[in-house]
């Protein structure tokens, strides 16, 4: 892709010339870039998916910017890269998932008031992140939602239930971001 400083040669050029090349402004400067071809037969499956992801992601930008309460799309205008706007920072947090990374499950005992320690991150923001317990037979014992740490990275469960015996039990969490995408990990004690 070439960059002119609007040149004697290219101007102000703005669209398409011929179906070769296509001009374009972007921070003051004229873009001149291939002509993008149009797609042969149906999309595969996968294709098929990834358009159905876009359309979705592309109506939840929308959605933040047309919005009359504008405390997302101000979030999101704090959170900008270089050359991104806010519609493609919301299109990027809905595209990408929150993930859990890890469950510290050292301070659990089985034992009601006992403590397992989640850490979830995404590209913009967690919401929220519920833990479920599972008995080694598979039967859920509880879940509930885990409380934020102040370094908003961590977040802490407080058990409910007594669980004996420990070996063999489950573990899920499950992070949640603004536009509720969900990543969850799972252990095994």
């Amino acid at each position: 892709m070439a960059h002119s400083n609007n040149s004697l040669v290219t101007g102000k050029l703005r669209g398409s010339l011929g179906k070769e090349l296509v001009f374009r402004e972007w921070e003051g400067k004229t873009v001149v870039a291939k002509a993008p071809k149009s797609r042969e037969g149906d999309p595969t499956p996968a294709q098929a998916e990834t358009q159905e992801k876009f359309l979705l992601a592309s109506r939840y930008a929308r959605a933040i910017i047309r919005s009359p309460d504008k405390g997302m799309a101000e979030a999101y205008a704090a959170v900008l890269r270089p050359r991104q706007n806010v519609y493609s920072r919301a299109l990027e947090d809905f595209l990408s998932p929150p993930v859990v990374k890890s469950i510290n499950t050292r301070n659990y005992k089985g034992a009601a008031g006992d403590k397992i320690a989640v850490r979830a991150i995404d590209d913009f923001r967690v919401i929220s992140v519920r833990v479920e317990i599972y008995a080694a037979n598979g039967t859920l014992l509880e879940a509930g939602n885990a409380v934020q740490s102040t370094n908003g990275l961590d977040w802490t469960y407080t058990a409910t239930q007594v669980n004996n015996p420990l070996a063999g039990s489950k573990i899920i969490a499950i992070a949640t971001d603004v536009p509720e995408n969900e990543g969850s990990l799972e252990v095994t004690l």
